[in-house]
């Protein structure tokens, strides 16, 4: 069994668990947004080939926007954001991703405190958090290299 290491989480308490572990390389980030993050998803490549999808973890509004990962020459190595509040509640109000090669985003909206996980000496692996009608945090599995 793997081991993973956890980053985050950055958000609020509230909402219920989700959890995402990446069968391999993740390939894809499908996220809902507007003035916050509605929704996330993820899908990732095993060694095999397979595609592996996640449920969507958040509610129904918002944009669509779907970032895609070239695994054959670029790998995901830094998550950011902000946390702040939205209709009452605390929330994930942006997402930013990075590999070596592009960036995607800001998505969202950038209001509230700042976070950011740059990696160097892992991989990510993964992601979870806590959502209901938004994405109320999340965090990352890391897995050491």
């Amino acid at each position: 069994m793997k081991k993973f290491a956890l980053s985050g989480t950055w958000g609020s308490s509230d909402g219920q668990n989700w959890s995402f572990k990446a069968h391999g390389k993740i390939t894809k980030i499908i996220i809902n947004h507007g003035e916050c993050i509605d929704a996330i998803g993820f899908a990732s490549q095993d060694d095999d080939g397979n595609i592996h999808h996640s449920p969507k973890f958040g509610g129904y509004g918002g944009d669509y926007t779907e970032v895609n990962i070239d695994i054959d020459v670029e790998e995901l190595n830094c998550l950011s954001g902000t946390i702040g509040w939205f209709d009452s509640k605390l929330v994930v109000t942006s997402l930013s991703f990075s590999t070596g090669v592009n960036k995607f985003g800001p998505f969202g909206r950038e209001n509230g405190t700042h976070f950011s996980v740059p990696i160097s000496k892992a991989r990510f692996a993964g992601f979870y958090g806590r959502c209901s009608d938004f994405v109320v945090a999340i965090g990352v599995y890391l897995n050491p290299t």
